[in-house]
């Protein structure tokens, strides 16, 4: 009889806030377009995040780029270590755009960041019922969110399936490294 045994060589590592978060483009005004852009270039300084707020404060943005600005500056505030903000913004682009996949791919990337894969698990398979751009990036994250929970066969799969979906991507193979896979 063969099985398949899953073993991975070192457990709860997290994905690197730089493969996590991808800002969401804004085109409504000058403020949001910054905003936007301190969140791909990953510019978590006051400034960055002060131009999100005016672009939410100021700029007549529509419902999706008021949506994508408030994923952006969660995003900012997730990079400066402001969890609580964060969460409010992704709250915030939710309530505006639920079919948006950003806020709640930000919202699992979130928890993930925080040690808590069975927290993460939800919004990660929300965000990817959602289409997101990147799917790679989120089967991904799910993949981390199995293997912090201990599973690991879960995990293993969706680490394979980002891997095949961008082969290019070298974070899917580092994480396959760790694990062994024997049959018996």
């Amino acid at each position: 009889m063969k099985s398949l045994i899953l073993a991975a060589g070192v457990a709860a590592l997290v994905i690197p806030l730089s493969a996590a978060t991808p800002a969401v483009l804004s085109i409504g005004g000058p403020l949001s377009r910054l905003c936007y852009e301190s969140a791909l270039g990953r510019d978590d300084r006051d400034s960055a995040v002060n131009s999100c707020t005016l672009a939410l404060e100021q700029e007549p943005l529509s419902k999706s780029d008021r949506a994508a600005t408030f994923v952006n500056r969660g995003i900012l505030s997730m990079m400066r270590g402001q969890s609580s903000n964060a969460d409010a913004d992704f709250d915030a682009a939710v309530a505006l755009d639920r079919d948006l996949p950003d806020p709640w791919l930000n919202k699992g990337f979130l928890r993930l960041r925080q040690g808590d894969g069975r927290a993460a698990l939800p919004f990660l398979q929300e965000g990817i019922s959602r289409k997101p751009q990147r799917e790679a990036l989120a089967i991904f994250a799910r993949g981390v969110a199995y293997e912090q929970m201990g599973q690991f066969r879960s995990a293993y799969s969706d680490l394979r399936r980002a891997h095949e979906l961008e082969p290019r991507w070298s974070l899917p193979s580092e994480y396959l490294e760790r694990y062994q896979v024997r049959t018996r």
